[in-house]
């Protein structure tokens, strides 16, 4: 087995479709590295009033509607600190614009310099303004590091978010990956012989003369996908249509941004330990469903299956891989039938795909997966479609299941369910 210790928690998942999705991660139990994917105005905002990172799929509501709440509340309760927004280029003069509507609204400063349509570039920001936001536009295949590298003894993490095209039909929309880069220094760093014998006076005076008193220390470097988010999009944005490109580090890697977004959207499915992926339409049967998924840039239930065969997900062999399905459409509440779509149409996909050929050549090094171990790897945020006030005994069920993130596990439902 490959499995490593996953570096990032999921503090709280909460996501439904048209209404809000906000995921909430962070390093153990280290809050100084809490980030967010998407903020809609969901129930665990408190969650993410510590993010100082917050990455945006795309501009639709239910994924930015509690942007500007986040950026005053993160400020208020974080020492005045401005957190930082990281969001698909062609969507950041629009919501530059909205920042200063809704600073007009909090403070009524901002209104002359709103109706006279001042420069969104500089200087029209009040200092006096809670919502003071750092919003950095990112295209497909751009790097940028978070900068919140955490340090512990001789090792030292940076953190990078790369981001990666989807298809969310005429929205301009983004998926991410976050890698860790680990630099490890091997012990201390120590004298060069030739200045060992001499006193501390003497070595003072050759460090002020510029001399190079210390041998270098060795260091090694390691780098690893950590998370991954699909965002919204349709199955075509995530199928694997031609080769997979070479890996970083490759001479023939062009420096365009196409071939390091089909790299990083690579990543998502071959290396991150945990993939929240969205999956909005449910019943496997519905051909309706399906042209609506097609139409609005969705995923249908039927796909997932095929898209993590097109990316090779079924050959890793990391039992501690997992795959958050988020973004479920209300249509197929409660909690207790969207689950059981779920399952069904993973399976009824499962069996109808190649995996069940007995056409590998390979078994001894990739032995064929089971529905049952890959089950396993499967969560679900459903806690959106649980029923309020008084629930049936099998949505009670569902309830207890519920981890303190807010998902339940496949396995553990198929394994409890009446």
């Amino acid at each position: 087995s490959n499995s490593r210790d996953r570096y990032f928690d999921i503090v709280s998942a909460w996501s439904c479709a048209g209404v809000g999705t906000s995921l909430i991660i962070q390093h153990a139990h280290d809050i100084k590295t809490r980030l967010a994917f998407d903020l809609g105005c969901t129930p665990n905002f408190a969650d993410a009033i510590p993010a100082s990172h917050v990455i945006i799929s795309h501009s639709h509501l239910d994924h930015i509607g509690a942007v500007f709440n986040h950026a005053r509340a993160h400020r208020l309760a974080c020492g005045g600190s401005v957190p930082t927004y990281y969001v698909p280029s062609a969507s950041v003069p629009k919501l530059k614009r909205a920042q200063l509507a809704m600073s007009c609204l909090d403070n009524h400063h901002h209104y002359e310099e709103i109706e006279g349509e001042s420069s969104l570039e500089g200087g029209s920001r009040s200092e006096s303004s809670l919502i003071q936001m750092n919003i950095v536009g990112m295209e497909p295949g751009d790097e940028v590091e978070l900068r919140f590298g955490r340090k512990k003894g001789g090792c030292r993490d940076r953190l990078f978010l790369r981001a990666f095209a989807v298809d969310h039909r005429d929205h301009p929309a983004l998926g991410y990956v976050i890698s860790r880069t680990t630099t490890t220094c091997s012990g201390r760093s120590q004298l060069k012989e030739e200045y060992r014998g001499l006193s501390g006076r003497e070595i003072g005076e050759l460090i002020r003369s510029g001399a190079e008193v210390k041998m270098p220390v060795e260091e090694t470097t390691s780098s690893h996908v950590e998370i991954a988010y699909t965002g919204d999009t349709c199955a075509a944005g995530l199928l694997l249509t031609e080769d997979i490109p070479p890996r970083e580090g490759d001479e023939t890697v062009s420096d365009g941004n196409f071939e390091k977004s089909a790299l990083y959207l690579q990543q998502a499915f071959n290396e991150a330990p945990i993939l929240f992926m969205e999956v909005t339409f449910l019943d496997y049967a519905c051909e309706k469903q399906k042209e609506l998924a097609a139409s609005r840039g969705h995923v249908h239930i039927s796909e997932v299956i095929p898209v993590l065969l097109s990316r090779g997900w079924f050959k890793k062999s990391d039992d501690e891989r997992l795959v958050v399905l988020i973004h479920l459409s209300l249509r197929h509440r409660p909690a207790a039938k969207a689950l059981d779509l779920i399952v069904d149409g993973l399976r009824k996909s499962f069996e109808q795909s190649p995996l069940m050929e007995n056409k590998c050549d390979d078994e001894q090094d990739h032995p064929k997966p089971t529905f049952e171990k890959t089950l396993s790897h499967f969560a679900v945020a459903v806690q959106a479609l649980l029923p309020l006030g008084a629930i049936d005994e099998k949505n009670a069920r569902i309830r207890h299941m519920l981890t303190s993130n807010g998902c339940v596990s496949l396995k553990t439902y198929e394994e409890q369910k009446l």
